[in-house]
């Protein structure tokens, strides 16, 4: 073959690869634009609370009408006072979970300074409020609480955490609950203010122990003749009881290690750090850096908190989830506090570094009420941050395989709607007491499920991206 054909040939080859190329530059440029389209609509939530046939009267006063610090008067003080003004500005929490085993998510909607509700999903897209019938009002001054099947009857019984400690309603299965805390083996203190129950195996003997964290103990007031809450109040230490097996919880706090740094703890996790099979605790205090105690087996745990990494503890946290964000095998943090918020990932030695390309947002500076959350908005595999910041602003941060980035967010109202075209076209509520994801619908959409500061519910349904006209593909956690 001479030179001559051969370089005609090469040309022809060439002529036809660029003409590909040529052709696909459109579809290329299409799916970018898309893409970046998608991008820039905003994920958005629409309210559904009278579709869900959902209304709870309000409480008077609002947990939000309470300005913190409070301050007060030594003569002034009591026990009962501290119920009345004190808990309720803490606001309440919502425990989501299957009561009645029907395969449709419930909810248990906690309020203090009011009555507790436990609303049934009907499985037809509505729910009705079976408190009375249940017989789980609560205490009037409850905080936090959980489901968990702590005797292997098939049933989750209720655990709520509040002034005086903690409350276990045991599931009849019939619809009802009978208060079997005395029974069980849990004994209370009437000041001592619990903030939260964590459900979880302590000891690896494949029953469910208990943790009531505990932020203090109303009945010690500080030694002062005027004080504000809840800074000069003193932190305490929480409680741990081991699943007996037969029933009943003994208290093993002090022999597992976990008295030597009390703080106000508002919240714990639990999560297997270091993957050696056992789980480990993290305790979230407002007064001081959070606690990590690593679990040394047999129910025992050591305080190992400067060991995982001096700079990570920046901040008093008063909120935190887990999961793995980068995919890699080890169980992250993210962490919330009144002054800045960060993703802690796991190294797998036993330590943690900040992430790096996590957005820059000013925390929410309050004590109490909704800072943040993790869940997996876009149904992508990776868990997403939703924050809110100190002016109000809602802020959603989307998980790209790993890496952070903020993306538009909305909260609309029954009957409004949210354009592609704007990014906040409806300003989102500001505040709220509580906040979590649930898929409560045979959709599988994610809803988010909040409580507001007097004590009302309110559900929120994910919408399709505008730009894409596509939804999240239907998928239940």
């Amino acid at each position: 073959m001479t030179q001559s054909v051969r370089s005609a040939k090469r040309l022809r080859v060439f002529v036809f690869l660029l003409t590909v190329i040529v052709s696909a530059v459109p579809w290329v440029l299409s799916q970018r634009s898309t893409s970046e389209a998608e991008k820039s609509a905003p994920t958005t939530f629409t309210e559904i609370t009278s579709r869900l046939h959902i209304s709870l009267p309000a409480i008077n006063p609002p947990s939000g009408t309470f300005k913190l610090p409070i301050s007060i008067r030594s003569e002034e003080y009591s026990l009962d006072y501290a119920r009345r003004n004190l808990v309720p500005a803490m606001g309440g929490s919502i425990v989501v979970g299957d009561f009645d085993g029907d395969g449709h998510p419930d909810l248990y909607v906690i309020v203090p300074g009011g009555a507790n509700h436990l609303l049934k999903n009907r499985t037809d897209g509505t729910f009705v409020d079976v408190t009375e019938t249940a017989k789980v009002a609560g205490t009037g001054a409850d905080l936090g609480g959980a489901f968990g099947d702590f005797d292997k009857s098939g049933r989750p019984s209720l655990f709520v955490a509040g002034l005086g400690g903690v409350t276990l309603y045991h599931n009849n299965g019939d619809g009802t609950f009978t208060n079997a805390t005395e029974k069980t083996g849990l004994k209370g203190k009437a000041g001592e203010l619990a903030t939260s129950v964590l459900l979880f195996d302590a000891d690896g003997d494949g029953s469910l122990d208990l943790l009531v964290t505990v932020y203090t103990d109303f009945s010690v007031p500080p030694a002062k003749k005027s004080f504000g809450f809840p800074n000069d109040f003193a932190g305490a230490s929480s409680h741990l009881y081991r699943n007996q097996h037969d029933g009943t919880f003994k208290e093993i706090t002090e022999a597992a290690g976990l008295t030597s740094n009390p703080g106000r703890t508002q919240k714990a996790v639990a999560a297997d750090f270091n993957h050696n099979g056992r789980m480990d605790l993290l305790l979230l205090r407002d007064n001081k850096p959070p606690v990590l105690y690593r679990n040394q087996g047999r129910g025992e745990f050591e305080d190992q908190t400067w060991d995982a990494g001096t700079e990570i503890w920046k901040y008093a946290y008063v909120d935190a989830q887990t999961s793995d964000f980068n995919h890699d095998g080890k169980i992250d943090a993210v962490l919330w506090s009144t002054i800045g918020n960060e993703v802690l990932l796991n190294q797998g030695n036993g330590k943690f570094k900040q992430d790096e390309s996590l957005p820059l947002v000013y925390a929410a500076n309050r004590a109490f009420g909704f800072h943040g959350m993790a869940a997996d908005f876009n149904g992508d595999g990776y868990d997403d941050l939703l924050t809110v910041d100190d002016k109000g602003t809602w802020h959603f941060i989307a998980n790209h395989g790993g890496k952070f980035e903020e993306t538009p967010f909305a909260l609309s109202p029954e009957g409004t709607s949210v354009s592609s075209e704007s990014k906040s076209e409806v300003q989102p509520r500001a505040f709220f007491a509580f906040l979590t994801g649930a898929r409560l619908q045979d959709s599988g959409k994610l809803d988010l499920v909040a409580l507001t500061m007097d004590g009302r519910v309110e559900i929120f349904e994910e919408q399709p991206n505008r730009a894409s006209g596509a939804a999240s593909p239907p998928r239940r956690k």
